[in-house]
């Protein structure tokens, strides 16, 4: 019995010890001694308002789900598709939701929030903001992804997923999210020219518009052509006779 007791023990205190990181809403203290920033921050009197009024949050568990959209078995397979991307890429990804900020701007809020973590330098900001039980959405670039993400492919991808989150699907449109992200980076970097269609596929991008120019301009100069060839052939039969 008293081995039984000793090996459930030793297995509480080996579960208790595993440190599983997918989601968390911990917030660390900033102080003017120990502001938490990464070392690339030039801290002067103009930004260290905003840093001391930053949440200071752990860099490696990538979803902040302050607005408490998610269950932990949804955050747990978010992250996992998260840290895959991480992996893949090698820029950065955070899910950040939000609600009620009173009178903040949100996308100073959010880069705020991006820059003053540690996280790296390339990323992507997926922030999800509530406000009056009302959703909305927003996807912004750090550093030099904003190459691979246009504002127009930002723009696609926010039009697919808008929908999903007005029926309250908040784990099915961030997982989607974070989906599309990854199959577009991937398809770019083997340089392919690709773009989002309404259904939030990867598809090849064809150029119909250049496709169509190129076509007129080539009947035109073909056209311009024979008609040259048959006055100049009209010419020679005058001359003939």
């Amino acid at each position: 019995m008293n081995s039984l007791i000793k090996n459930m023990i030793a297995l509480i205190m080996f579960f208790g010890s595993i440190n599983v990181v997918f989601a968390s809403t911990k917030i660390y203290e900033r102080t003017k001694d120990n502001l938490l920033v990464p070392d690339s921050v030039t801290v002067n009197d103009e930004n260290i308002n905003y840093i001391l009024n930053t949440k200071a949050v752990d860099e490696s568990e990538k979803i902040y789900d302050y607005a408490d959209l998610f269950t932990d078995k949804e955050e747990a397979k978010i992250f996992s598709a998260v840290k895959k991307y991480i992996e893949d890429t090698s820029t950065d990804l955070i899910i950040l939701t939000e609600k009620d900020i009173d009178n903040k701007d949100l996308t100073a809020y959010a880069f705020n929030f991006y820059d003053y973590n540690k996280f790296k330098k390339n990323g992507l900001i997926f922030f999800i903001y509530e406000e009056d039980k009302k959703f909305n959405i927003y996807m912004w670039t750090s550093g030099d992804s904003y190459k691979i993400y246009t504002e127009k492919t930002i723009q696609d991808i926010l039009e697919y997923i808008h929908p999903i989150f007005n029926e309250k699907k908040y784990y099915k449109g961030t997982s989607d999210f974070v989906k599309i992200v990854h199959n577009f980076y991937s398809a770019n970097e083997k340089g392919k020219e690709v773009k989002i269609n309404s259904k939030g596929e990867v598809v090849n991008d064809i150029p119909w518009l250049d496709l169509i120019i190129i076509f007129v301009s080539l009947t035109f100069i073909i056209s311009v052509l024979l008609l040259r060839k048959k006055e100049l052939k009209a010419s020679s039969h005058k001359m003939v006779k």
